[in-house]
This record gives structure tokens, C-alpha cells and sequence, in this order.
């Protein structure tokens, strides 16, 4: 009996599966707070530079600490007006106060005609936060660059960790990939509140990215692979968890405005998520895939006991085990399947190019909600929040409209709306656009995850997802870097995003559609997929398949297709997500 007919019997959402998903849902709460809590942790703050000599100066005039300061301010650092009338003070240089006398009112000009660099230091305004790394690093002043770097280090842990991880569940299992993942995280971020310079932290910061990929995929994978085909549109509902912890970290950076204290806050659920393994299982279409059918069985007839449901026996005959065993030691699809043929090789490309805009846009709007010209926390909390109502979004008009539509209407509104903020001024108007933006590119970068899934034949689904997960982890190192270009113009990087987005949307309609369609399984029916509404799954004569091929220039891919034997069709009834998994 496959795994999803098993499914069907023991019931494809039941009562274990609830309480599995409730499982999923708790340890996905957090899997946010990793990336985005840099977006305080890594805060900008107003800085000048520091004047020892008059550091003791103000006492006898009787000055508060607030007014000395802003007087010390006024003589020692250079200043102009902005074009809107603002007072602007220079935070990298200042007047040579060497020899020279504090007395409220002084007047620069009576002292110095040059500036010199802040070879004291700087002064912080600490009016909204404590400190950030930029205060206890001094990124200031031609290091202001390295906190977008330290962001795109961690994104590289992400790539590191999809590719360790995903061979890692193979060979030990999604269970201990979890746990493993879970003492990475804890001790990296444990760490990172005690760095003692920019380099640890930045350090550490790679293995929290590295540990935290692991959730990001295992988790979805773990969670899906227990419900039933009919109801696996209910595995949008586990991005809702995340959405939700990603808009509750607003609440914690508030109350606590220093980024030590802050960094182990967010770091202590991950001691108490230990507990939640105890009840988490195995995969069962893992250990199936190992050939530990007694241990796959046990799960099997916990779920079935739990839902009140009867298994057949024996559950797994000798012909299925067997057909197993063909299976595994067939030859794995590689990379090369994705872009044989001529069909497969444009929807690759289109397909890796939608995920990298994706994670770019997706990231980058995530890290910049803080200089969108608002209250920080608010705008924060807002982005996480507007997720909640695209993936419920997504439910619905993937069924009604079908998933190209729905990916080119949300890529399309992302992008527009990331273009239309460079016509806007910081503040309410530009947060509420950019809002509009994050909620578009939030539903599109669900919508992708199920349309490669359907998109792809069986056999090679799981290395398309790994291939696409790869170049998108690639694009995430990219996001923070593009914010960099805000020194030439503020909204360059919405811009950048933007137009990004709309040239996805408008690939992303050469794509086929796939809803309601029979879904391919080998890689014949993959480069057929699209030309007719349905796919012949049991035709009659294999002639007028293989008539498709006739006069393509990779003849020896055709023969491939026609020597292929019935193995493929063994692993056509696995569930995809495992396969993603599997093959990456």
C-alpha cells in the first residue's frame, strides 16, 4: 500500500495530524526572530563626534546633562540645513577643540576654519535605543556597510544549511536534523550576545542562519508529510505561525532596547522547545525510504489508533517492499534533467529567476521596514502582520483563479507598489505602499512553493525545489546588500525590488497552468506538460508520446524517455515534499 493511500485510510487530516500540526505550529512561531530580529539589533543611530576635551565643562555653568550636550554639539560640530528646513549635523567629522575652552554659545567660527575626523570616537544618541552593534562596534563612518554584510553572512548559513541539512535528513533523519539544528542555534545565539567585536558576531551569526534553515524546511516537510493529498493546501496555514512571530518580536524590541539583552531573549524559547521533540515523530515516508518498515509501521499505527481508523494487513507486501528497494538503488534524477530537454530548460530558468526576485524582494522589505520613515516597531510589527492575510489569500485564489494568475497578480502588486515609493515621501504614505508591496511578495513566495511542486515531474520535483531553493538562497546574500544603495538615493532599493518584480510576474506567465491538472510523473510527461489539458496517465499506445519528440535535437534524451522502466512510476506516488527533501 503507497504512503498517501495509507493516508487515506487512516485519514488525511485527523485527529493526530491536529495535534502534530499544533506541534509544528509552536516550533514554527520563533523560526522568524533568527533573521529579522538584525533589523533592531543592527539599528542605525544619530552619531557625532566625541569632544573629550570638553567633557567636564559644563558644570559650572550649571547646565543639565541634555543641554550640555546639545551645547558641546553646537560648537564643535560642523552643521547646515537639509532642503526641508532641518538642521543636519555631520556625524563624521569635526572642529579641533585642542586648547579650546568650552563656554555655552561658542561659536566655531572663532576657533577654526577646518574639520578634522572623529579621532575620540563618537557620541550616541541613545533616546531610542541603548544600543545596537553599531554603538558597540563603532559601525560608523565607512563601517556602516559591514551591519548589511553581517545580514548577508547569515543568509550565507542559510545557504550553507539548506545544502548540509538537506543531505543530512537523508542519512539520519528529519527527527535529528531538527535537535541538531536546535543546539546549533541555541549555543550560536547564545554567543552572539557576548561578542566581544564585529567578527564574532558576524561569525556566529553564519551558524544561527545555518541552524535555523533547518526549521524553515524540515518542518514544513515533517508537517506535510502526514497530511493526505486532498488537504496539503492546508500547509499555507503553518505560514500563518510564522507570520505571527515575526509581527510579536515588535512587542520584545520595544520593551528592550539593548541588542545583548534583546539577542537572548529571542534565543531562550529554543531551551524550551527541546520538550516539543518528545512528541514530534519521524517522518514515516523517510524511514519507508530507508527500508525501516518496522519502525514506519509503528508511527503508521499510532496515527491509525489516534484517528480510530483500521489498517489493512500486512501493511506492506513484499511486492511494494520490494519495489522499494528497485527504487532506491535507481539511478537519483541530477540537476542536467532539469535543462535536457527544451520545454523543462525555459521553465527552469523562468523558475529560478521567480524565486531569486522572491527571496531578494521578500528579505530586503523585511529588513527595511525600519527607514521607511516611521515609528520602527510599528512599521515592524505591520510587515510581519500583512503576511497573515496573504497566505489566507493564497488559499482561495489559487483555487479560483488557478496558480499562474495568483503568482502574477501578487508579484505584479509587490512590484508596482515597491516602484510607486520612490514618487512618495517617508513617512504614513511610504509605509502604507511599501505595506502593500510586502503583501504581494509575501503571497507570490507561497504560491511559488506549491507551483514548483506541481509544476515538475515525480521524479526530478525534488531536485527542482533543491535547484531553486539554492539560487534563491543566493539572492537572499543579495537583499541586504542592495539597501547599501540607499546612500545614492533613498529609494534605489524599492526601485531595484520593484522592477524586479513586475519582469517576474510578466515570466511568470509563460508558465503552465496547474490546477486541476493531472500532475506529471516522469520526465516524458514533464516536457509534454502543458500542451494538452490533461495528461494520458494510463494511454493506450506509447507511439503517440513519443511522436512529441520526433525532430527535437536531443534525440538521446527521447530514447532515455522511451527506455525507462517502471520504476518511475514506483516513486510517482510519493508525496513531493518528501521528495524535495529527499533529493536536495
Amino acid at each position: 500500500m503507497k504512503f498517501d493511500d495509507i493516508l487515506k485510510t487512516v485519514g488525511e487530516f485527523g485527529r493526530y495530524q491536529r495535534r502534530l500540526y499544533i506541534i509544528v505550529v509552536i516550533l514554527n512561531f520563533t523560526v522568524s526572530w533568527a533573521a529579522l530580529v538584525a533589523v533592531f539589533l543592527n539599528a542605525s543611530v544619530d552619531h557625532w563626534c566625541e569632544t573629550p576635551e570638553w567633557n567636564t565643562g559644563c558644570e559650572v555653568y550649571g547646565l543639565s546633562e541634555e543641554a550640555c550636550e546639545l551645547a558641546q554639539k553646537e560648537g564643535s560640530i560642523p552643521s547646515n540645513y537639509t532642503s526641508d528646513g532641518e538642521l543636519e549635523y555631520a556625524q563624521c567629522e569635526k572642529y579641533n577643540v585642542t586648547g579650546v575652552g568650552f563656554w555655552p554659545g561658542i561659536d566655531p567660527a572663532n576657533y577654526s576654519s577646518g574639520t578634522m575626523s572623529c579621532d575620540s570616537g563618537w557620541v550616541y544618541d541613545d533616546s531610542q535605543y541603548q544600543t545596537t552593534t553599531v554603538t558597540d562596534f563603532d559601525l560608523v563612518c565607512g563601517k556602516d556597510g559591514l551591519t548589511q554584510v553581517s545580514q548577508s553572512i547569515f543568509y550565507g548559513g542559510f545557504l550553507a544549511g539548506s545544502i548540509f541539512f538537506g543531505i543530512l535528513s537523508d542519512i539520519i533523519g528529519r527527527w535529528w536534523c531538527l535537535l541538531i539544528a536546535n543546539v546549533i542555534s541555541l549555543v550560536s545565539g547564545v554567543a552572539i550576545a557576548f561578542s566581544p567585536n564585529w567578527w564574532f558576531y558576524a561569525t556566529m551569526r553564519f551558524f544561527m542562519g545555518f541552524g535555523n534553515i533547518a526549521f524553515n524546511i524540515i518542518l514544513f516537510v515533517i508537517g506535510t508529510e502526514f497530511i493526505g493529498p486532498s488537504k496539503r493546501n492546508l500547509s499555507i496555514l503553518a505560514s500563518i505561525s510564522y507570520a505571527g512571530g515575526y509581527m510579536f518580536l515588535a512587542l520584545p524590541a520595544y520593551y528592550i532596547r539593548s541588542w545583548r539583552t534583546l539577542q537572548l531573549v529571542v534565543t531562550a524559547p529554543l531551551l524550551p522547545l527541546f520538550i516539543a521533540f518528545i512528541w514530534l515523530p519521524e517522518s514515516a515516508r523517510w524511514l519507508i525510504s530507508m527500508g525501516k518498515y518496522d519502525k514506519a509501521e509503528q508511527i503508521i499505527n499510532k496515527v491509525a489508533e489516534v484517528n480510530k481508523a483500521e489498517l489493512p494487513s500486512p501493511l506492506f507486501t513484499k511486492e511494494y517492499m520490494k519495489e522499494q528497494d528497485e527504487i532506491r538503488k535507481a539511478r537519483r534524477p541530477t540537476v542536467v534533467d532539469l535543462v535536457r530537454t527544451p520545454r523543462m530548460r525555459m521553465r527552469t530558468i523562468n523558475m529560478v529567476f521567480i524565486w531569486m526576485v522572491n527571496s531578494m524582494v521578500y528579505h530586503g522589505l523585511s529588513l527595511n521596514s525600519s527607514n521607511l520613515g516611521t515609528n520602527d516597531y510599528v512599521a515592524f510589527a505591520i510587515s510581519g502582520g500583512i503576511e497573515i492575510p496573504a497566505y489566507l489569500v493564497d488559499i482561495v485564489i489559487i483555487e479560483v483563479f488557478g496558480r499562474r494568475l495568483s503568482l502574477f497578480f501578487c508579484m505584479m502588486l509587490g512590484g508596482l507598489a515597491c516602484l510607486s515609493t520612490a514618487f512618495i515621501p517617508p513617512g504614513v504614505g511610504l509605509t502604507a505602499v511599501a505595506t502593500i508591496g510586502k503583501f504581494g511578495i509575501s503571497g507570490s513566495f507561497t504560491i511559488i512553493y506549491l507551483y514548483t511542486l506541481e509544476i515538475y515531474p515525480t521524479n526530478i520535483r525534488g531536485v527542482a525545489i533543491g535547484n531553486c531553493s539554492m539560487f534563491s538562497r543566493i539572492a537572499g546574500i543579495l537583499a541586504p546588500l542592495v539597501l547599501l544603495l540607499t546612500k545614492y538615493w533613498d529609494p534605489l532599493p524599492l526601485v531595484i525590488y520593484g522592477s524586479l518584480s513586475v519582469m517576474a510576474a510578466l515570466v511568470s506567465l509563460a508558465l503552465p497552468e496547474t490546477r486541476g491538472k493531472k500532475l506529471p510523473e516522469t520526465l516524458e510527461e514533464g516536457e509534454r506538460f502543458g500542451l494538452k489539458d490533461d495528461i494520458d496517465e494510463n494511454s493506450e499506445d506509447r507511439k503517440s508520446q513519443d511522436e512529441v519528440y520526433e525532430g527535437q535535437e536531443d534525440n538521446d534524451v527521447s530514447n532515455e524517455f522511451r527506455g525507462k522502466n517502471d520504476i518511475a512510476n514506483g516513486v510517482s506516488h510519493d508525496n513531493p515534499v518528501f521528495q524535495m527533501e529527499e533529493e536536495k
